[in-house]
């Protein structure tokens, strides 16, 4: 019984110095680089943040439905749920604060309305969410979708709107498939 114990607690102390030996170290510039690129980037002018973005894409139909994916088949639809917190107030981004918001698609001629609307079944207890489908059409390009989110908030200038991309990391991406 003690052989065993002490196998069991010689593994136990194994394991987390093998998880702390492979933890990752932070990444420092070398001396004199300045990163220079913060994603996602602040307002140029003010230096600050007007709109915090939560994006998630998941599919409207097939297997998998209302599963997170960023990958999705032609002919498949792409619904996208987006949180928004105007992050001057520290308030959700309401359709009563909205002019008007929209997702900008490439190769897309008409931009995709954001609607605010429940998800689920009840509206009175399910979460609201700003929502957007795109039904792919069969012949979209296939590959990374860049697609860029809009909103302009009520009293803003008139050059003034808040946008969301992805950050362009490698397979993290939305992405246009081949249907299967």
């Amino acid at each position: 019984m003690k052989l065993a114990l002490a196998i069991a607690a010689s593994l136990v102390v194994a394991g987390l110095a093998t998880s702390a030996a492979l933890a990752q170290e932070p990444i420092v510039p070398p001396p004199g680089v300045d990163p220079g690129v913060i994603w996602p980037a602040p307002d140029t002018k003010t230096k600050k943040f007007d709109i915090a973005f939560y994006v998630e894409t998941l599919p409207g139909n097939g297997t998998g439905a209302c599963r997170q994916t960023n990958t999705f088949e032609r002919g498949q639809r792409a619904v996208f749920h987006i949180g928004a917190v105007n992050a001057r107030k520290g308030t959700f981004v309401l359709p009563k604060d909205i002019k008007y918001a929209y997702i900008k698609i490439p190769g897309v001629t008409k931009n995709i309305g954001v609607t605010f609307v429940p998800h689920g079944r009840d509206p009175a207890t399910a979460p609201w969410t700003w929502t957007a489908r795109w039904d792919i059409p069969a012949d979209y390009p296939l590959g990374a979708v860049p697609f860029v989110i809009v909103f302009k908030l009520k009293g803003w200038p008139a050059n003034k709107v808040a946008t969301w991309t992805q950050l362009p990391l490698g397979g993290s991406t939305m992405t246009v498939v081949p249907k299967r």
